[in-house]
């Protein structure tokens, strides 16, 4: 039991011994409030028991209650002082207790109270608590007792104050009294520093210990450094003969991207003048709409190569999008995928045939859009290395746990060699074969990718001189939904509905004002800028706004903000139309509270479903259709 007491009563001391060091991260600093927590402690101790022994020695007030009420207390508030992270007013204050002891006590008990030992204790805490760089401080600190010593001799001398009256007994008994504690506290001091040594030699033991392991490690180093500069060169001269591979083959991709590029655009330019001069001429309406469709088809060819190079972009940068699955007729959707690319392939009269094996499911699960980028691809492909005359054959079947769409076509072929290449982007095989038929050799690499995305597989077989066979196997989920609705024309949005467009393109102007007028949007006004389009708006009071982003004069994040800020324009939907492609760039957007988000080119069911949407659920829209709002 008396153990227990014991290990409790020692725990009480440390933690008030240790109030104030946890505010430190400095150990130096943590030792110094460890000083003067304990120095205060062990002499406000000390205060109360002798100030209340010497008033029952000498029975006077002048001694016990400076003690018990003023000096001792003041001790102990220098350790509060200390929790509170007062750090150095509490080393000064409990300096300032110390000289008023001496002065108070050695003007009043005269020569018997051995104040010159006091004195040294107190030049010695100074120096304990101080720290080395605070010169001034120490100064002071060490002179202060000295100074109290020669002026209480010069009380002595000239009776200043008169001390109490003691008997020789009661001096000699008082002597006998305090010299226990002076000795017991310059004891202290002693102790005090001789553990701060202690920890010195400890720390300079350990940063001796440190330095010869440092040493130690410093040579290891010097040796693995050696075998790994070794190492990095190797290394160094392998990746710069990768880097140069990958170089190479970038820059011949770039070179023929550019030529597949500049074909299209050649088409699109010579069409577009032929267009020109056949208006007004006798006879020229079916020779303007084959050339309206070459004109579409070729549209479409540069769109998909631009398609191709972002998607390439966003897959080696591991941002690949996730798989969405949804119900869908792959039936309705590669009837539709072949007719669109039917009238690319008819340019070249190239004729796709479609086989889908009547017992095919009706509905089925998938991914639609990462599908149709692959089955794209593919049809775009064949398209390129079929010659005129000749067929493709889009075939689809199933088993009872896959599913597989097969492209053949009856192109040139490719080499045995080259088929493991086909696959692999800026791995184009035969450069000549690419020059004449065209394409950027990004097409196959992410059809790949996004079939091994979906969970299945392609694979590729192929006779020089009779065609190549794709195959595309993926886990086959079949639908409970209904099937589909048959396709027709578009619905027609509120007649009422008001929109407003804004961009700098006056091309953009027509091709949006004809697609709202094909959807049943009559009113439309068109703005150049933001700062026009702002204008318009508070004019027209439109139910939603198509914004372009990158607009002169005031930009579309400019327009967006201060059409935020208006009181009776800031309820309108707001839609960005732009040809940032990147789905980074629409997410920013989004997220800084744009209602929708179209890229161009702008496709029609596209723009539909958006405002669509946008009409239905807005409160002002569709003021001539009320009774088909929300």
């Amino acid at each position: 039991m008396s153990s227990l007491i014991s290990q409790t009563f020692r725990a009480r001391l440390q933690h008030i011994f240790k109030l104030g060091t946890s505010r430190t991260s400095v150990k130096e600093e943590a030792r110094r409030i460890r000083v003067v927590n304990i120095v205060s402690f062990a002499t406000g101790i000390l205060v109360a028991v002798y100030g209340i022994a010497f008033h029952l020695l000498l029975h006077s007030l002048l001694i016990l209650i400076p003690a018990v009420f003023v000096f001792c207390p003041a001790f102990f508030c220098m350790i509060w002082l200390n929790s509170r992270g007062y750090f150095n007013a509490s080393r000064i204050g409990l300096q300032a207790i110390f000289i008023l002891i001496i002065l108070y006590y050695g003007a009043i008990l005269g020569r018997v109270t051995e104040v010159q030992l006091l004195a040294v204790f107190l030049m010695s805490v100074a120096l304990l608590v101080s720290r080395p760089q605070e010169k001034a401080q120490r100064i002071i600190c060490v002179s202060m007792p000295i100074i109290c010593l020669v002026a209480l001799e010069f009380n002595y001398y000239f009776h200043i104050v008169e001390p109490l009256p003691l008997s020789a007994q009661t001096q000699n008994m008082y002597r006998w009294m305090v010299m226990p504690v002076v000795l017991f506290l310059n004891y202290l001091a002693i102790s005090l520093y001789q553990r701060n040594i202690m920890d010195l030699l400890r720390v300079l033991r350990s940063r001796n210990t440190a330095l010869v392991r440092s040493r130690n490690e410093v040579l290891d180093q010097r040796m693995q450094l050696a075998k790994y500069s070794e190492e990095l060169e190797d290394l160094v001269h392998d990746r710069t003969m990768a880097l140069q591979t990958a170089n190479d083959a970038k820059t011949r991709f770039i070179s023929e991207l550019s030529h597949e590029i500049r074909n299209p655009l050649n088409a699109i330019l010579g069409i577009s003048e032929l267009l020109t001069d056949a208006l007004g001429q006798p006879d020229s309406e079916a020779r303007i709409r084959e050339m309206a469709r070459n004109l579409h088809a070729t549209s479409h060819n540069i769109l998909e190569l631009v398609n191709s190079v972002l998607e390439l972009s966003k897959i080696e940068a591991g941002k690949t999008d996730e798989v969405k699955m949804s119900d869908f007729s792959l039936r309705e959707w590669l009837h539709n995928a072949v007719n669109i690319y039917q009238s690319i392939a008819s340019k070249k009269s190239v004729f796709i045939h479609l086989e889908i094996d009547s017992r095919f499911p009706e509905m089925i699960i998938g991914d639609k859009l990462m599908l149709g980028q692959v089955v794209n691809n593919l049809l775009s492909n064949s398209i390129k290395f079929t010659p005129a005359g000749k067929n493709i054959r889009v075939r689809c079947f199933h088993n009872l746990r896959n599913m597989f769409i097969q492209v053949c076509d009856e192109g040139r072929g490719i080499a045995a060699q080259q088929l493991n290449a086909i696959f692999k982007p800026f791995e184009q095989g035969d450069s000549d074969v690419y020059r004449e038929f065209g394409g950027s050799g990004l097409g196959l690499a992410i059809a790949k990718r996004k079939v091994e995305l979906m969970g299945g597989s392609i694979e590729v077989s192929s006779q020089q001189g009779e065609g190549t066979n794709f195959l595309i196997a993926l886990p086959l989920q079949v639908s409970t939904e209904n099937g589909p609705q048959a396709a027709g024309e578009l619905p027609l949005l509120p007649a009422g509905a008001k929109v407003v467009v804004m961009d700098d393109n006056a091309i953009d102007h027509t091709i949006m004002k004809h697609f709202l007028a094909r959807i049943g949007i009559a009113q439309a006004g068109f703005a150049k800028n933001g700062l026009e389009g702002i204008e318009l708006a508070r004019q027209m009071q439109p139910d939603v706004i198509l914004m372009d982003l990158h607009m002169p004069v005031m930009s579309g994040r400019e327009t967006f903000f201060n059409l935020r800020q208006e009181e009776l324009l800031k309820h309108i939907p707001i839609v960005a139309v732009s040809s940032d492609a990147f789905k980074e760039q629409e997410q920013e957007y989004i997220a800084m509270g744009m209602d929708g988000y179209i890229r161009k080119p702008v496709e029609i069911r596209v723009l539909h479903g958006v405002l669509e949407k946008l009409l239905y659920r807005a409160p002002n829209a569709a003021r001539g259709a009320q009774s088909h709002a929300c």
